[in-house]
């Protein structure tokens, strides 16, 4: 699991509490264990790979990410530009907290920023001049500027988040009373959507507010997700996950993805709106981490139901540009 020893402290007195204290019922098109309707997550990995979806997955290239960086990256599809936001200490034991904007180009280092942040988060997303990142342990969501290069890191609100008692879990029991999240994107409607590891839920709030809009039943165990809209105006969105340990293997950095040894990584487009998967592929000896993932762009291609997603990852080799023309699960 991620290592909480710098808030443990803080959250040691109501970490009992939150199972007694979420009694009403969830939402009826979501119903949790104990629930009518209940059905339980089954473990996934991803579709194994064959020769034709194997020449449908490319590597495209690499840029060179700071020394010693550790963390993720937002993209802004609008403009081309490119930003990673490095993991706070004791995770990160190379220095504080920083955000940088680089050269999409050559990956040199535009402008950068102190921010501060501790320990391990996930991965923020870019709107309209601002980074939203998300402090699961805090459950806040950070505005940060980033559009603006001369006040990059300027902390422009605090969003709060929803915790575990807010989603009525029932008689759930869960280790903390934050909702573990790493993944962050966009909804069509500009809203904020985080995957929740431990409850396996894509979860909608309001960008500003932080206001619970929509929640919806998915995979446990994604490590970035990125959204886009298909072909026909489907509400897409594309996620990762280590096969080999569930979510409590997705630390950021995800330390299973980062060991040496061979590592499989599967990716899973979903539907936005109801959470199934509808194409995976599971890739071996994997260039990317199953972590921090933006669309750079979808493309049209005649005879494919979802296009060709083109997107970023980090992973040995830096940033790593892929490429992926999905076929429908079950073909």
């Amino acid at each position: 699991m991620r290592s909480y020893k710098y808030w443990t402290i803080a959250i040691g007195m109501s970490v009992l509490s939150v199972g007694a204290q979420a009694q009403q019922k969830a939402p009826a098109d979501n119903p949790r264990p104990g629930q009518p309707g209940h059905s339980s997550h089954m473990e996934w990995q991803g579709a194994y790979p064959t020769p034709e979806s194997l020449r449908k997955f490319k590597f495209k290239r690499s840029l060179p990410m700071p020394e010693g960086f550790i963390g993720n990256l937002a993209y802004d599809s609008a403009s081309g530009r490119l930003w990673l936001v490095s993991l706070g200490p004791p995770t990160n034991s190379k220095g504080p907290s920083t955000v940088y904007e680089i050269d999409p180009n050559d990956g040199k280092i535009l402008a950068q920023a102190t921010l501060p942040f501790k320990g391990d988060f996930g991965e923020p997303v870019f709107y309209d001049g601002y980074l939203y990142q998300g402090i699961f342990h805090e459950s806040k969501i950070y505005k940060i500027v980033a559009g603006d290069r001369a006040n990059l890191g300027k902390i422009e609100k605090t969003i709060p988040v929803p915790t575990l008692i807010d989603l009525k879990l029932g008689d759930e029991a869960h280790s903390y009373p934050f909702i573990e999240f790493g993944g962050l994107t966009l909804t069509p409607d500009k809203n904020l959507m985080f995957h929740a590891d431990d409850v396996g839920e894509l979860i909608t709030v309001d960008r500003e507010t932080g206001k619970l809009l929509a929640r919806v039943r998915s995979l446990k165990a994604l490590g970035g997700i990125s959204a886009t809209t298909g072909p026909n105006g489907e509400f897409l969105v594309l996620g990762n996950s280590d096969p080999r340990g569930g979510y409590c293997a997705l630390s950021f950095p995800p330390a299973l993805s980062r060991s040496p040894e061979q590592k499989d990584i599967s990716w899973a487009l979903l539907d936005g709106k109801t959470g199934d998967v509808v194409a995976s592929i599971r890739t071996q000896n994997s260039r990317a981490y199953a972590s921090t993932v933006k669309i750079i762009k979808r493309e049209d291609v005649p005879g494919s139901p979802f296009g060709k997603l083109t997107f970023l990852a980090t992973g040995e080799d830096g940033i790593i540009e892929l490429e992926w023309t999905p076929v429908r699960e079950g073909y």
